[in-house]
């Protein structure tokens, strides 16, 4: 939401022009915060494909709930995201300001609950990394579905 606790909305973009359109959002990371990420994705409907738009809202879920759950952050300390769109790729960082952590491989026990976040985004994101700084920020960017049928498949 704006400073005003209205929604972002996209600007249609313009073929070619290299702009970009973006949702920045900030919220506690209380047990609302994923909801709240969820929510500011409504700007996307009707902008992006249907299929991509549910990748996005998985992947978000899982990133916000890594950040609140695995970060040691207090309830009430910020979570950003920001979600950038261009003509070809959609990304979405999520930053917290927690201790950090190195991606490891999911546990071999599938049975066992919980771990699937960075799992499923390594399987359904074209590309993710994570950078620190004064926040630990979790990025991944999914192609456009023209840019996906375009390329050979994995």
């Amino acid at each position: 939401m704006d400073t005003h606790g209205e929604m972002p909305f996209l600007a249609q973009p313009i073929a070619g022009s290299g702009s970009r359109n973006r949702i920045q959002v900030g919220f506690a990371a209380g047990p609302s915060a994923a909801a709240c990420a969820r929510n500011a994705l409504v700007a996307l409907e009707g902008r992006i494909d249907d299929d991509l738009l549910g990748d996005v809202r998985l992947l978000v879920s899982e990133l916000i709930t890594n950040s609140v759950r695995h970060s040691s952050v207090r309830p009430d300390d910020p979570v950003h995201m920001t979600v950038t769109v261009t003509e070809s790729t959609l990304r979405v960082e999520v930053a917290d300001p927690g201790e950090g952590f190195e991606p490891k491989a999911r546990d071999a026990d599938r049975t066992r609950p919980g771990g699937w976040g960075l799992y499923l985004v390594d399987q359904l994101a074209d590309r993710w990394g994570v950078v620190r700084d004064q926040f630990t920020r979790v990025w991944f960017e999914l192609d456009s579905e023209p840019a996906r049928a375009a390329r050979p498949a994995r």
